[in-house]
This record gives structure tokens, sequence and C-alpha cells, in this order.
């Protein structure tokens, strides 16, 4: 055999592999360890559309960072720690049905981490028995074989930082919420939506049904468990100036709390990344949500003149959906002093390169 049937050979392997490889289901497709964590995880992008029109914008996931861990992990690990202590049934709501689905997303929730940061979770098997190390928090948790005594959806999301649903079908073939562990809620509670179909969930939303809710159904049902999908979501909500993190993140009632005249600091982008994962066993969907929260005076030039393009475009219905009369004045205010300033410093490196201009 020659050294060029040798290459042939080789590359040939080399794309079978690949092709292989590809079609795996996401959660086999091992993630490469990091021990540098995902701090390189950005928020998603505000788009600054000129025209509001309800859309699913999904792309494929972002397999390696399917869940994430940045330095926000511990002030929100307590904060989730806190909610499932004191909030309980108001964040986590697991019907019957869902156990089998519950315990497949942990068994794949642990795999994932494990392999994506083995510095810190450790899993060990014996038998149908497991269990999960955070070395970050120096929990331990027992899941598998006999241990039911804690929901598995539970012990999935004191283990990251993504909240985390179960949607299955029901007789009528409509995608409900099974189960959910949804400790950062935005003016509703697992509690009062545990069952609802994604049609009775989206209910509020303007031009919902009318834009998007066919093609949601489609979506949902050609997801296949080598097909993951993700978008992104922003809300935009006013806290009070004394207000903590644990009071930011868990927002059942309303985005907008009691401060008639917020300032910069006071207005928060709530921006979700969502992800969309059908399980291979059970065949349910795993629905994550990550998110971040960035004060106004926090973004950057593009993404804040990005809004105000977005304000301004919203028809009245959906300003008023999204609270726009208690914000929005404030936040065109200020992209509009940032604006100015940054073409008064513009103007100065103008005048500082003028002399040097004249020289040459």
């Amino acid at each position: 055999m020659t050294i060029f049937s040798c290459i042939g050979i080789l590359l040939l392997l080399t794309f079978v592999v690949v092709r292989f490889r590809s079609h795996l289901p996401w959660f086999r497709q091992k993630a490469r360890s990091q021990d540098a964590g995902c701090n390189d995880l950005k928020p998603p992008p505000i788009k600054g559309r000129e025209r509001y029109r309800v859309m699913m914008d999904v792309r494929r996931l972002d397999a390696q960072n399917w869940l994430s861990i940045d330095k926000n992990y511990m002030a929100e690990h307590q904060v989730r720690s806190q909610l499932l202590q004191q909030e309980k049934e108001k964040v986590l709501q697991c019907l019957p049905e869902s156990y089998e689905a519950c315990l497949e997303a942990l068994e794949e929730v642990v795999e994932f981490l494990c392999q994506r940061f083995p510095d810190r979770f450790e899993h060990k098997k014996c038998g149908d028995e497991s269990t999960v190390h955070n070395r970050m928090t120096g929990e331990t948790f027992m899941f598998g074989g006999a241990n039911n005594q804690v929901d598995p959806l539970e012990i999935a999301v004191r283990l990251t930082m993504e909240d985390l649903s179960i949607l299955m079908k029901n007789a009528d073939e409509e995608y409900y919420l099974a189960a959910s562990a949804s400790l950062f809620p935005v003016g509703w509670t697992v509690q009062e939506r545990i069952g609802w179909t994604i049609g009775q969930l989206h209910n509020p939303v303007p031009l919902w049904h009318q834009q998007v809710a066919t093609s949601v159904s489609k979506f949902l049902n050609r997801l296949t468990p080598s097909s993951s999908m993700e978008r992104s979501n922003y809300f935009v909500e006013v806290k009070r100036p004394d207000e903590d993190l644990f009071e930011t993140l868990y927002r059942p009632t309303t985005l907008l709390e009691d401060n008639p005249d917020p300032s910069p600091e006071d207005i928060v982008v709530r921006r979700e990344r969502q992800t969309f994962c059908r399980l291979p066993r059970t065949g349910a969907i795993v629905f994550g949500v990550k998110t971040f929260l960035t004060t106004l005076d926090e973004l950057p030039m593009q993404e804040l003149r990005n809004l105000a393009k977005e304000i301004k475009s919203w028809p009245d219905y959906v300003g008023e959906y999204k609270g726009r009369e208690v914000w929005g004045p404030k936040a065109l205010e200020f992209c509009e002093k940032r604006s100015q300033e940054e073409a008064a410093k513009e103007g100065e490196k103008e005048k500082e390169r003028e002399p040097e201009m004249m020289e040459v």
C-alpha cells in the first residue's frame, strides 16, 4: 500500500467520524472541558429592529455552552437556594407524569457539567444510584434508584445557572408545562401556570397567536435530539434603588417596582438565552433559560442606540404591555445624553488631530 493510499484512507475515516459525530444527539457530543468557565459567554445583543414583530428567531444551539458557569454563579446560587427554601411551591412544580423526564434531564445536566467543568463537578455511579458533588458550593446530591426524596429537577437547578422546564404532549397533542423550576420569573409563578399549554402561557403576549403560534407548534414537533436550538429575548424592568439581587431576579408579580422617577441605574435590561433540547429516552423537551441583568448605564453605546430604536418602533399596545410609559422617557433621554457626550468626545479628538495634519 502506497503512502498516498494510506493518506486517502485516513481522510475517509476522518470524514466518516466527523459526519457520525455531527448526527449524534447534542448531549452525546462530549463537551470540551475547560477550567476557565464561561466568563466569555456574552448576553444576547439587542438588535435594534425598526419594526415590532413577534419572532421565534431560533438558531442552532451552541452545544459547548448549553449550560454556563460565570462570575455570578455563587451570588445567584445563594438566591436560588433561598427561593427553594422559602418559596418552593411558587418556583418548583412537577406533575407526577413528568418524573422520568425530570430524571433524564438531571442525568444529562450532570453529564454535561462534569465533562464541561471537571474541576467543579464530580459524578459517581453505583448501580442505579448516582451522586454528584459540587466543589464550588460543597453540596452533594444523590439520585436514581430509590432516591426519590428530592425531585430530580430541583437537584438540576441547584447545580445550574439556568431555569429548567419540561414540556410534554397532552391528549390533544399540545405541548404543556409538565414540570418547571423557574426561579427567576417575570410576572408569573410556576404554581399558577403548571399544566398550562404553550398557547395559554403566551396569551398575554401581543400578536403571539396571530404571528407565531402555528410556527412554534411546528418547531416543537420537529425538534429532535440532534437538532437542539436556542433563541434570545429581553425585558426592561424598573427596580428600587435599595433593591438586592434576590428582589431583582425574583419578579413574580410585575416588572415595574414603585419607582416613578427611575435613574439609569434603576432601569434593568433583563436578557434571556432560551434553549430547546429533545430528550431521547422520554421524548420530552427541556426548555432552559439563562438570565442576564444589565442596567441601562452599563449598556454599550451601540446597544443603547438599538434599544432606543426598538422603543420608538413599538405600537402603543406593545409599549403598554412592556411598561414603556414608566421607563421609556428616561431611557430615551439617557440615550440622547450619551449620544451627545460621544459626539463631543469625537469632536475633541478631531481637534487634537488637526495640528498633526497641518504639520504634515
